[in-house]
């Protein structure tokens, strides 16, 4: 009987485990609340392997590096023997820094006025319309201590200035400091002038060029020739009577 009894307290004990093994416990429900799920994501973020040193940007790094810089140099200084003269030397650079600026400003100042009254007065020189010729009869005596003199470049010159002075008189030209023997002659060609006195007066540039212009060497006979055409031309242009239009007619009273 007590065998027995035995036999089935080891059966019994081998078939429990067996069952329990069918039969497992059932698992917790899962957590749904919102606000149970925000305060467990706040705690794991608060644990030491979730935090993160935040990096310095390159601006904040830049700034702390000159700072530290600075403050080394400035260390360096104050161990220097001189450190204490430093604050009168930076007084006497700053001084000498004003005074060569204010010395630059003054002499751009200076340039400026300087350059505009150039301008100013570069104008005056040739103000179209200005008169430049003298009245005729003041260009005789040039004329003839040039030629007593034998200077017959100063003496073509001359004659050539008294004869525009001529044309100036009679209104046949307008001169100013600006205009060329060709616009003379062009203004000329407006005037209704016979062809062989236009003909003339073209050889007569032509002539001042070549000599003048091109300072090919005058000789007497160069300037005997030069100075018949002229007489020539102020003889057909009527410039030395008074009342006779240039071409050839009695002027209107």
């Amino acid at each position: 009987m007590r065998r027995l009894f035995l036999l089935l307290t080891l059966l019994a004990g081998f078939a429990l485990p067996l069952g329990a093994a069918d039969n497992p416990r059932p698992e917790p429900a899962p957590v749904t609340d919102p606000a149970q799920i925000g305060d467990h994501y706040r705690q794991v973020l608060l644990r030491p392997e979730f935090q993160e040193t935040p990096e310095l940007d390159l601006d904040t790094r830049v700034k702390d590096w000159l700072s530290q810089s600075f403050t080394h140099l400035g260390l360096k200084l104050n161990q220097m023997h001189f450190a204490s003269q430093m604050h009168s030397f930076s007084l006497l650079l700053t001084a000498v820094l004003l005074l060569v600026t204010i010395t630059g400003l003054l002499y751009v100042i200076l340039l400026l006025f300087r350059r505009r009254g150039l301008r100013d007065e570069a104008p005056a020189a040739g103000i179209p319309g200005k008169k430049v010729f003298l009245p005729p009869e003041f260009y005789d005596e040039e004329i003839r201590r040039a030629t007593g003199a034998g200077d017959w470049h100063t003496a073509w010159m001359v004659a050539w200035r008294q004869f525009l002075s001529r044309l100036e008189h009679r209104q046949l030209v307008e001169t100013d400091r600006t205009r060329t023997n060709r616009e003379y002659l062009a203004q000329l060609r407006t005037q209704s002038l016979p062809a062989p006195t236009l003909g003339l007066l073209a050889r007569m540039v032509d002539a001042y060029d070549h000599f003048i212009y091109g300072r090919k060497p005058i000789g007497e006979t160069d300037w005997n020739l030069f100075h018949q055409q002229i007489d020539e031309a102020t003889l057909q242009l009527h410039l030395n009577e008074k009342g006779i239009h240039p071409t050839g007619k009695q002027a209107a009273a």
